[in-house]
């Protein structure tokens, strides 16, 4: 798929992330914990997920998208390594959603518009890094083998949280919630939305918010 494209659907995705960490995720974690602790937590699992993703800068994951700054991927004669360090910079990123999807499950009715919202903006993630990797000269097999593992690891680890999460009551819910609702804010900053605005069409801003608006219509739908 052609830049523009791939920058199209990221818009939409992003919008429909934040809608859903905005007005799903942080919304209730306030309503429960309160306000500083709710902010005390989401701004902790923001900085630990920069840090993470600064960290795999050193080992060519920076660029695990397609564009992000609109550099190339490394290839591995250019870094030897960097095709894992994308793989780990994927699941890292991954890892938000899965915390909070791990919690959300264990409400009386699943909240099917996290669902939605966490789907919606994988999909251009997916199609971004796919076509990063094969602009870097990986092959089919490394993406389909790599994407297929990204999504037995993202199940496996919705699952572990459903059942690790159980032991956990009081304020100690909501917190977690915050704390992967920060995560998910900064994976959506850092690794999103400079690629949807990078060099895009026009209109992107319009296109968020029509990811925004999207999740506010299939949350009344589903309830």
């Amino acid at each position: 798929m052609r830049h523009h494209a791939i920058a199209m659907t990221m818009s939409v995705g992003a919008g429909v992330l934040l809608a859903g960490v905005s007005l799903k995720v942080a919304a209730d974690a306030i309503q429960i914990a309160g306000p500083v602790p709710a902010a005390l937590s989401l701004l902790l699992g923001a900085t630990l997920f920069s840090a993470c993703n600064a960290l795999l800068m050193h080992f060519g994951a920076a660029h695990r998208k397609r564009c992000g700054e609109c550099v190339q991927q490394p290839t591995e004669s250019e870094q030897p390594g960097s095709g894992i360090a994308i793989a780990v910079g994927n699941a890292v990123d991954g890892i938000p959603e899965a915390l909070l999807l791990g919690i959300a499950l264990r409400d009386q009715v699943v909240p099917l518009a996290l669902v939605f919202a966490f789907s919606a903006g994988n999909i251009p993630e997916a199609l971004s890094s796919a076509a990063g990797m094969r602009a870097a000269g990986r092959s089919y097999t490394y993406v389909l083998l790599l994407w297929s593992a990204v999504a037995l690891g993202g199940a496996i680890a919705i699952a572990a949280g459903y059942v690790g999460f159980a032991s956990l009551s009081g304020p100690w819910m909501p917190r977690l919630q915050a704390f992967g609702a920060g995560a998910l804010l900064a994976m959506t900053a850092e690794t999103m939305i400079p690629e949807a605005f990078h060099n895009s069409p026009r209109f992107s801003g319009m296109l968020a918010a029509f990811g925004f608006g999207l999740l506010l219509v299939v949350d009344a739908i589903t309830r």
